[in-house]
């Protein structure tokens, strides 16, 4: 589990140096290691609070915004950082349904309930494609729907909060070992979302920044890390 946490740290670094742009004002690899420990400390992140905080931190939304209607338990969950000026604040809940299957009437009035909450949220009052999802010549920050969002093989929306792009993508949990008894593919238990910083520029371009970041700090990005793990 540490050495999951010292990779997620060292990525971290890396993403706040590049979200933070450069100028004068850009942090030290030391300052983002500090500042990644911290929050990565701040709460158990594999708990049902890290989730609310993050939730609550970076996009100002309750956790029972993005919960299904029906009756459910909580089983994979967890969060990193809560800083929405961070670049790789992140969070992953799951609902697991108490009793039977999820429908497909339950799973879509679901979607339109995190596709609503997400806009309500968004700084511009509706969601966006985002560069995760953008089409060659698609304008990344016009408007989408839910429908546009869920076609295709990679399934998910984008919203903006303070200017920085949020991504989110949106699942079904389903069991091998069982049959479905309502007619679907598979037997469907629960639902997922996970919320995040996103692409704030072209995957291409971000992965550039991020090898220069880390080519630039690697000496003291290794301190940070070696300091943290004694």
């Amino acid at each position: 589990m540490k050495k999951l946490l010292l990779l997620g740290l060292t990525l971290a670094m890396a993403f706040t140096m590049v979200a933070c742009g450069g100028g004068d004002d850009k942090p030290s690899a030391e300052d983002a290691a500090k500042k990644a420990v911290e929050q990565a400390e701040e709460f158990e992140s594999f708990s049902v609070e890290a989730v609310e905080h993050y939730l609550k931190s970076a996009v100002n939304m309750e956790l029972t915004s993005v919960a299904p209607d029906w009756e459910y338990t909580i089983g994979e969950k967890s969060a990193y950082a809560d800083d929405p000026s961070s670049g790789y604040g992140h969070t992953v809940v799951l609902f697991s349904k108490k009793d039977g299957e999820v429908t497909s009437d339950e799973y879509q009035a679901w979607l339109q309930k995190v596709f609503d909450a997400t806009a309500k949220a968004s700084q511009d009052g509706y969601n966006i494609v985002g560069w995760e999802f953008v089409a060659e010549g698609e304008d990344p920050f016009k408007e989408t729907t839910l429908d546009k969002a869920m076609d295709g093989f990679l399934q998910g929306w984008c919203f903006r909060v303070n200017d920085k792009s949020m991504t989110v993508y949106v699942s079904q949990a389903y069991d091998n070992d069982k049959e479905s008894e309502i007619g679907e593919m598979f037997y469907y238990y629960g639902v997922k979302v996970d919320i995040g910083v996103g692409l704030q520029k072209s995957f291409d371009d971000t992965m550039e920044d991020m090898e220069e970041a880390l080519e630039e700090n690697e000496d003291e990005i290794k301190d940070a890390i070696e300091d943290y793990a004694e």
